[in-house]
């Protein structure tokens, strides 16, 4: 798989994505699929244009993938 840099790179490899909810922080993210979203995993946050490490159990996910 290729380096995930943009929005377009997550789309083209499958990639799923959430909303995460966590106290003061929202991010809007793409995962990898089957990614195990209750431990620590690596992101791609939309917001910031860049691969970030989330621990899973800080948030809450709302699947926002087939949504139209």
């Amino acid at each position: 798989m290729n380096r995930i840099t943009c929005d377009n790179d997550c789309a083209n490899a499958g990639w799923k994505e959430y909303f995460a909810s966590g106290g003061e922080w929202d991010l809007h993210i793409s995962v990898a699929p089957e990614t195990d979203l209750d431990g620590v995993f690596i992101a791609f946050c939309h917001d910031e244009q860049e691969m970030i490490k989330l621990h899973g159990w800080n948030f809450v996910f709302s699947d926002i993938t087939s949504e139209g």
